[in-house]
C-alpha cells in the first residue's frame, strides 16, 4: 500500500474523485475510532463537520456491519445511501426486511446454549442479519478467539465468516458483502468511479475484488491488505475527507 497523502496518493486522487464519484465509507476504524464496546462508537466532531460539507456536495454512501437502525443514531451527518449489515439492509430497490433471518436465530439460540462455556469478556451481538461475537474485553483474547472459533465449528446451519478486529461476524451462506453493496450503488448512481475506504477484514471483499475504476484506502498499515492506498491512522480521516471535498469543490467551480 501507498500512503494516500504522497505524490502518489494525490496523483490517484486526481484521477479517480470527481463530481460524480461515489464515495463509501466504513463506519468502526474509519469514521469513528474502535472503542472497547460498540455502543460507545462514535463519530469525532472534526470528521461530522468534514462530513456534513461533503454531503452536500458528493454522493456519499455509510458501508457498514451495523445495522441500519444502529448506525443512523451514531451520525450526525446525513449521507444519501447508508447500508447496513455488510449489505443485507439499505441498498435502493432491495426487498429489506426488519424480521430477523432464520438461520441467525438459530445461531443465537446455540450461542445460548453455548455461553457457560465461553471464556468471560465474549458478549454477542444480534442485528438481525448477522451475529457479531465480539471479545475485545477478554482478558486473555487468544483463548477467546479459539473459543469462538471452535463454537462456530458446531453451528448449524453452517455461516459465512467474516473476521475483524478482535470480532468474529457471521453471516448467512448467500449474504451480501461490502463488495456486493458498492457495486450495486455504483451501478445505481451510475457513477463512473467509487472511492472506498475502510480499516479491517470486512472491508478486504471490497480491496481483493475493486474494480479498475474504484479507489481503495485502509484505515492503517499494520496489517496485510489488498488495498491500493492507506493513511497511518484514524486520526487522518478528517484529513482526507476535507482533501476530496476541497477537490469536489474545486471541479464544480471549473464548470460553474
Amino acid at each position: 500500500m501507498r500512503y494516500i497523502f504522497s505524490p502518489y496518493g494525490e496523483a490517484a486522487m486526481a484521477r479517480f474523485i470527481r463530481k460524480d464519484t461515489l464515495l463509501a465509507f466504513d463506519f468502526d476504524g474509519t469514521l469513528a475510532p474502535i472503542v472497547p464496546l460498540p455502543d460507545a462508537a462514535r463519530t469525532p466532531t472534526a470528521i461530522c463537520l468534514a462530513m456534513r460539507r461533503l454531503c452536500e456536495i458528493a454522493n456519499v454512501a455509510v458501508i457498514t456491519g451495523r445495522s441500519v437502525a444502529d448506525i443512523r443514531e451514531r451520525l450526525d451527518f446525513t449521507p444519501k445511501y447508508i447500508v447496513g449489515n455488510h449489505g443485507a439492509e439499505g441498498l435502493p430497490g432491495s426487498a429489506g426486511t426488519d424480521e430477523p433471518r432464520p438461520d441467525v436465530e438459530a445461531w443465537t439460540r446455540q450461542v445460548d446454549t453455548a455461553r457457560d462455556r465461553l471464556p468471560p469478556g465474549i458478549f454477542l451481538e444480534d442485528k438481525g442479519h448477522s451475529l457479531s461475537l465480539h471479545y475485545r474485553t477478554a482478558s486473555n483474547r487468544e483463548a477467546a478467539k479459539q473459543a469462538i472459533d471452535a463454537l462456530v465449528q458446531t453451528l448449524s446451519p453452517r455461516p459465512r465468516v467474516i473476521g475483524g478486529k478482535c470480532v468474529v461476524n457471521l453471516l448467512p451462506a448467500n449474504a451480501s458483502d461490502k463488495f456486493d453493496a458498492l457495486l450495486a450503488l455504483q451501478r445505481h448512481e451510475g457513477a463512473r468511479n467509487a472511492l472506498f475506504i475502510g480499516d479491517d477484514e470486512t472491508d478486504e471483499s471490497v480491496f481483493r475484488r475493486a474494480l479498475p475504476d474504484w479507489l481503495t484506502i485502509r484505515v492503517g498499515h499494520d496489517a496485510p491488505s489488498a488495498a491500493a492506498y492507506c493513511l497511518n491512522s484514524q486520526n487522518e480521516m478528517a484529513s482526507l475527507i476535507q482533501r476530496i471535498d476541497s477537490m469536489i469543490r474545486a471541479q464544480r467551480k471549473e464548470t460553474a
